[in-house]
């Protein structure tokens, strides 16, 4: 029996509450147990993260898919203390940024494409949703390769999707121009300690075959919520304050967001540059 294949399995079972079949003469078992690790850390150790491992995790990352070979993302290493201290005081909410060794930006690019168009004295044709849409996607895609790309090397990251609740002061702290956004910062380092892996959603609910099956989403989501209350018990190690009944994971998500979140995401768009129409 292979055992990096029974360490997968075990670790996919955790993962998603079933038993997902793995050979254990698949190649690459090594690399797909690295991926299913994957666990969001917001603890690391005071060792810098120097530019140049930085300048190889980026080039690690820029070799992501990109949508038509258009190369539409960028990443801000953000190094000057002053300048540090000015983002991380725009997510007061969290203190531990200021912890993390090193803290990158990536950013969709959507300016490169319409340069090219000026340079050749033509109009750019496609100023439309997808012109953002396609640059969303490319820096996504570049995200979470510079996370493999980290954690390949020992390293541990979050990212912070709450940056953009402050897009405009962002925006101007990194002086992005035109047709440049912010899709996310990510904290990176290496890790104090470790971090189980979060549950997910059972593949039932989320892989289809052929065609999209809603099937019953309740089921899928009482089955997760479950899942996801046995485990914060585990991790607890206690039972809660007496008559604190502890919120499930859909509990959690609806007080998250009930009020309106980034509202004002689609004003900083169009102030950027793109025709989200």
């Amino acid at each position: 029996m292979n055992d990096t294949a029974t360490a997968l399995r075990d670790l996919l079972r955790e993962r998603y509450g079933e038993t997902i079949e793995v050979p254990d003469d698949l190649d690459g078992l090594e690399a797909l147990l690295a991926i299913a690790r994957h666990a969001t850390h917001r603890a690391w150790r005071e060792d810098p993260v120097p530019p140049t491992l930085v300048r190889l995790l980026a080039a690690c990352a820029f070799g992501a898919p990109s949508k038509s070979y258009l190369q539409q993302a960028d990443i801000i290493d953000v190094r000057e203390p002053g300048q540090r201290r000015a983002i991380e005081a725009l997510v007061p909410s969290m203190p531990w940024m200021a912890q993390a060794p090193a803290l990158l930006v990536v950013c969709g690019n959507g300016r490169r494409l319409r340069r090219l168009f000026e340079r050749q004295g033509e109009r750019f044709a496609n100023d439309h949703l997808d012109a953002f849409f396609n640059p969303t996607v490319d820096a996504a895609m570049v995200l979470m390769n510079l996370i493999r790309a980290a954690e390949a090397v020992g390293m541990s990251c979050c990212p912070i999707s709450v940056l953009r609740d402050q897009a405009p002061a962002l925006a101007e702290l990194l002086a992005l121009p035109p047709q440049v956004f912010p899709l996310a910062g990510l904290c990176l380092g290496w890790p104090a300690g470790t971090r189980g892996i979060n549950p997910r959603l059972a593949l039932g609910a989320t892989l289809h075959t052929d065609r999209h099956g809603d099937g019953d989403p309740d089921a899928w989501i009482d089955d997760f919520d479950a899942r996801y209350l046995t485990l914060q018990a585990q991790r607890r190690g206690a039972p809660p304050p007496s008559g604190a009944a502890p919120p499930s994971w859909s509990q959690e998500r609806v007080s998250m967001y009930r009020r309106s979140q980034r509202a004002d995401w689609g004003d900083f768009v169009r102030r950027q540059g793109f025709d989200t129409t």
